[in-house]
C-alpha cells in the first residue's frame, strides 16, 4: 500500500536523521570529516532522482508541455523566495563572509544547508521544519506515483536530511543549548515531514489524477536543495584529493539512482 509505505519511509528517514544527530555527542569530529562526502553523495542522488525518475514520470503522465517545465522552474524560484523572505523577516539575513573560501574551510564543513546560521535557535528550527514539510510531501507524491520511485525518493531524502539534522544539532549545541534540549529541538524539526505526507495522501485520495502535477514540484525542490543549498557547501574544499573524492561520491550517487532504475 502506498500510504503505509510512505509513512514507514518518512518515519525511517526521521529516525535515522535524529539517530545520526544523537551519535554526534561522542563522534562529532569524525562525523564532521565525513559530512562533505555524504553531502556529495546526496547531491548526486537528488539530481539524478529529479531528472531520471520524477521528471520522466511527470512527462509521461502530463505530457511534455511548457506547464510541466514551468512548474519545475517555478518551484525552485518559490523555494528560494520563501527562504529569503523568511530569513529577512526573522532578522537572520546575515552578510556573507568575504575572502578566500579556503580560509574558512574548517568553519563551513558540517554546517547545515539552509542558509545563514541564526543566533536564535527557533529561527533555525523553523527553517528546518519548512524543509521537512517539503521532504514529506515529496516522498508521498513519489509513492502515489509508484513504489519504486517512492523508495528512490526516500533514499534521496535521507541522504540530505541526515547531514542536515546533524548540522542543525551541532549548531544548536554551539549556541550553548544543553545536549538534551538540542536533540529534542532537532527531532521536533522533522515532525512537519509527517504532516506533508498526510496532506498529500489526503489530497491524493480524493483527486488522484491531480497528484501527477506535484511531480515537477518535487523535482524542482530536489534540484533546488542540491544546487542551491548543498553544492555551495562543497566549494570551500581546496585540496585536490578531497575534491576528487567528493566528485567520486557525487557520481556514485548518480550511479546508485541509475542502478535502482535499472533493477526496477
Amino acid at each position: 500500500m502506498p500510504i503505509l509505505s510512505a509513512i514507514l519511509a518518512i518515519a525511517g528517514v526521521q529516525f535515522a536523521a535524529t539517530g545520526a544527530a544523537w551519535g554526534l555527542r561522542r563522534r562529532e569530529d569524525a562525523l564532521k570529516r565525513q559530512l562533505p562526502y555524504i553531502v556529495s553523495l546526496a547531491v548526486g542522488v537528488l539530481i539524478a532522482t529529479a531528472l531520471l525518475h520524477l521528471m520522466p514520470e511527470a512527462v509521461e503522465q502530463l505530457g511534455n508541455g511548457r506547464l510541466v517545465w514551468g512548474l519545475l522552474g517555478g518551484s525552485m524560484v518559490a523555494l528560494f523566495a520563501t527562504e529569503r523572505i523568511f530569513f529577512v523577516i526573522t532578522g537572520n539575513d546575515a552578510e556573507p563572509e568575504v575572502g578566500d573560501p579556503c580560509a574558512h574551510n574548517q568553519q563551513t564543513q558540517g554546517h547545515h544547508h539552509h542558509g545563514p546560521h541564526s543566533t536564535r535557535p527557533m529561527n533555525l528550527i523553523l527553517a528546518s521544519m519548512l524543509h521537512s514539510f517539503v521532504d514529506g510531501a515529496a516522498v508521498a507524491v513519489a509513492f502515489l506515483t509508484s513504489t519504486r520511485i517512492g523508495w528512490v525518493t526516500a533514499v534521496a531524502i535521507a541522504l540530505h536530511e541526515i547531514p542536515h539534522r546533524m548540522g542543525d544539532f551541532a549548531v544548536l549545541v554551539h549556541m550553548g543549548l544543553p545536549f538534551r534540549r538540542a536533540l529534542r529541538l532537532a527531532a521536533i524539526a522533522g515532525i512537519p515531514s509527517l504532516v506533508g505526507v498526510a496532506l498529500v495522501l489526503f489530497a491524493g485520495g480524493y483527486s488522484a489524477r491531480y497528484v501527477g502535477w506535484l511531480l515537477p514540484v518535487s523535482a524542482g525542490s530536489f534540484l533546488y536543495i542540491a544546487t542551491v543549498n548543498l553544492l555551495p557547501e562543497l566549494q570551500s574544499e581546496c585540496k585536490l584529493p578531497r575534491v576528487l573524492l567528493q566528485l567520486g561520491c557525487l557520481c556514485a550517487g548518480i550511479g546508485l539512482v541509475v542502478l535502482v532504475g535499472t533493477l526496477g
